[in-house]
């Protein structure tokens, strides 16, 4: 039986698209290159595993792309009003809860803006636990992450629904046990969920376990 629900937050509860902001907003050889050199970099994961401050990322960017530094200094202030919750995935939270699920977000994110949209959003207080990468100095895909979470909150992988939108994430939590959803741009999410769940109905069992 599934009793836990593991969510990514990026791309799955929070929208996470910079790249089509900066093509909105910047000529697309801009957008390309500061996507392949910010945001998909080493630099920009080492961020969300806390290794790096986000003020010095935005230095070294600017001093590795001084021709980009205005459209450098641009996104280091929209990136935040970039992270809004996907309203139809959030509105799942209070539904699962109630049905007795226990769930938990494993994330990599920036301590920075987590805090910011810790703060700013009141969907976590649905979460029984939370794991993220700049918090435990560790980042998916790094299988070390999911032990993390398995450990911290003694959950079995094999009772448990992990949600991401990267595949690497999505394997590694496969091969540790987890069922899985791999979240695209033409995922219901709510619809994958009953497949994985059936009747939440059911799940009342799970509460009174």
């Amino acid at each position: 039986m599934i009793r836990n629900i593991v969510f990514d937050l990026g791309r799955v509860l929070l929208s996470w698209e910079p790249y089509r902001y900066m093509l909105r907003t910047f000529p697309k050889h801009v957008a390309d290159e500061m996507n392949e050199k910010i945001f998909e970099s080493k630099d920009f994961w080492l961020m969300d595993k806390g290794l790096m401050n986000e003020e010095r990322l935005w230095q070294k960017k600017m001093e590795e792309l001084p021709h980009l530094k205005e459209y450098i200094l641009h996104m280091k202030k929209a990136v935040i009003g970039l992270l809004v919750p996907i309203e139809k995935n959030v509105r799942l939270l209070p539904k699962l809860k109630e049905k007795g699920f226990k769930l938990y977000v494993l994330s990599n994110f920036s301590e920075r803006h987590f805090e910011m949209v810790y703060k700013k959003y009141d969907f976590f207080k649905f979460f029984d636990g939370m794991i993220i990468s700049s918090h435990v100095k560790l980042a998916k895909p790094e299988k070390e992450i999911f032990l993390e979470l398995i450990r911290r909150y003694g959950i079995a992988p094999q009772e448990s629904v992990f949600i991401d939108d990267k595949l690497e994430n999505v394997n590694v939590a496969r091969e540790l046990g987890f069922r899985t959803i791999h979240v695209t741009d033409q995922t219901d999410l709510e619809e994958e969920l009953r497949k994985v769940l059936g009747d939440w109905d059911r799940t009342e069992e799970v509460s009174q376990k």
